[in-house]
């Protein structure tokens, strides 16, 4: 079991539905492998969090199956909150980066 927590912000929860909903209108059930890929993502953030440190604290992973899709984080003691779900090609953030 984990001895880490992990906190999906609501702006990356809205991502992350816009994403799905996009999915969904392109095939169907590739809303699903979207969601299931994402929710390895995450499993495997619990499992060992400590990717590279990218822009300040935060934090890349990709989304496996699904490499134009990053999850964008922050581990805090054993608190691991994700703070953006994004596609690569967007104009990067300020905040969070490329």
């Amino acid at each position: 079991m984990s001895a880490h927590v992990l906190v999906v912000r609501d702006e990356a929860q809205e991502e992350t539905e816009q994403i799905k909903a996009w999915y969904g209108s392109q095939r169907v059930g590739l809303d699903d492998r979207f969601v299931a890929a994402l929710e390895k993502t995450y499993k495997g953030l619990l499992e060992a969090p400590f990717y590279q440190v990218r822009k300040n604290v935060f934090r890349y992973v990709l989304v496996e199956g699904f490499p134009h899709y990053r999850v964008v984080f922050v581990v805090d003691g054993d608190v691991i909150t994700v703070y953006q779900v994004r596609h690569t090609s967007r104009k990067p953030s300020k905040r969070f980066g490329p």
